[in-house]
């Protein structure tokens, strides 16, 4: 299961965030942020070495939620490894443009 370490604003926030956990100990291997915005996509993906993904739904998906009333975000969010309640309760603030940061360790410090 991953570790949601917090939902961000922007690109800034997020970076200087990575950077603290690395300090903290963390690996940025194991640090994933989750966005649908291609631009803080890229520039995530170009200063860090966490793993940057986007929760934005497919064509696919956008399709099969117009008949199913499904929310596709929640479903990219549930399938990547977070609990159904952590899913639920950020699927709607990653649709504003946020960033979501989690990780896959676990660790001792307070993050």
């Amino acid at each position: 299961m991953k570790q949601v370490i917090g939902l961000f604003d922007g690109e800034i926030d997020v970076i200087r965030k990575i950077e603290d956990l690395k300090v903290e100990g963390y690996d940025p291997a194991k640090i994933t942020a989750l966005t649908k915005d291609a631009d803080v996509y890229l520039t995530i993906q170009n200063r860090t070495e966490a793993n940057v993904e986007t929760a934005g739904p497919s064509l696919k998906e956008k399709v099969k939620s117009i008949f199913t009333r499904e929310k596709p975000v929640k479903d990219v969010l549930i399938d990547f490894g977070l609990s159904e309640e952590d899913a639920e309760k950020y699927h709607k603030e990653l649709a504003k443009e946020k960033v979501l940061l989690v990780t896959d360790e676990q660790h001792s410090g307070t993050v």
